[in-house]
């Protein structure tokens, strides 16, 4: 007989958060943000650019104190430059990602909200960066807020699928109560976002998740596969997270727990993370 997924809330929060984490990584090592042709926006300078250039590079290969020193060096070159703020704002968001200490932790996320808002004041077509203030919001739980900066991102492009994958993530993290189809809404974002990016596996993460919500332990398991063969190139334990609590949940507990043994081998910080694993394993047998 499958065995019981854990409550809803404890799935939400030691699956959806970190999941949410992954859209923040494709967000940050994303293009630069297009910007919009309606008004002429003078090109940065040429150190500003370099800056930024090497800032870019710093947060792909995750060195996010480098991409912080790079990114306000852009910004104090260029005062002009939204992308400038937008890369700070990203290197902030990043480090609050890794940080261990809460109260810097904190502090890297209200950095990261003033950078995003100052990339929005110079530059009201930022798309990008209203969708990391949202991953920013997110993070605080205040779901209403980053709610209304991602629905602001996909006005300025209904396309973009980071924006469909953060706000999937926000509608499985709204109470039940409040929004009775939360659960439906979250479904199509996700996969809306993968109707945009067939290869985003962060999106199908999310859809397992969903389809767990949902004691859809088939859907959920194809979708955790998918999403963890698109992202072997950044594996993440939460990614097994997701996969593991579909096998154990449809009854295939040696897969359950080869995938929580990948899990225990990222070592994950999170204690609390660990005894979900923990109690998951000790249901999967």
């Amino acid at each position: 007989m499958p065995q019981s997924i854990p409550r809803r809330k404890a799935l939400r929060t030691y699956g959806l958060a970190f999941a949410a984490a992954l859209g923040m990584v494709l967000a940050a090592c994303a293009a630069p943000t297009p910007i919009p042709t309606a008004r002429p926006i003078a090109a940065p300078n040429t150190e500003a650019q370099s800056h930024m250039d090497a800032a870019r590079a710093a947060l792909k290969a995750g060195k996010y104190a480098d991409a912080r020193q790079e990114a306000a060096a852009a910004a104090q070159a260029d005062a002009t430059s939204s992308e400038a703020q937008y890369l700070l704002g990203n290197a902030y968001n990043q480090m609050a990602g890794v940080e261990t200490d809460a109260q810097k932790r904190r502090d890297n996320l209200a950095k990261a909200v003033d950078a995003y808002l100052a990339a929005i004041k110079l530059d009201a077509g930022n798309d990008a960066a209203y969708t990391n203030l949202a991953t920013v919001y997110y993070q605080n739980g205040q779901f209403d807020d980053a709610q209304k900066q991602v629905e602001q991102a996909l006005k300025l492009k209904p396309d973009d699928p980071t924006s469909h994958y953060v706000y999937g993530t926000i509608y499985l993290q709204r109470d039940p109560r409040q929004v009775p189809d939360a659960l439906d809404k979250a479904q199509a974002e996700f996969e809306a976002a993968i109707k945009s990016d067939a290869k985003m596996g962060a999106a199908y993460i999310g859809l397992a998740n969903v389809y767990l919500f949902k004691a859809d332990y088939k859907k959920a398991l194809e979708n955790a596969q998918k999403g963890v063969d698109l992202t072997q190139d950044s594996p993440s334990p939460y990614s097994y997270w997701a996969l593991a609590q579909a096998q154990c949940n449809s009854g295939d507990k040696a897969g359950g727990a080869k995938s929580i043994e990948k899990i225990n081998g990222f070592n994950p910080a999170d204690p609390l993370f660990k005894q979900q694993v923990q109690a998951l394993a000790d249901r999967c047998k």
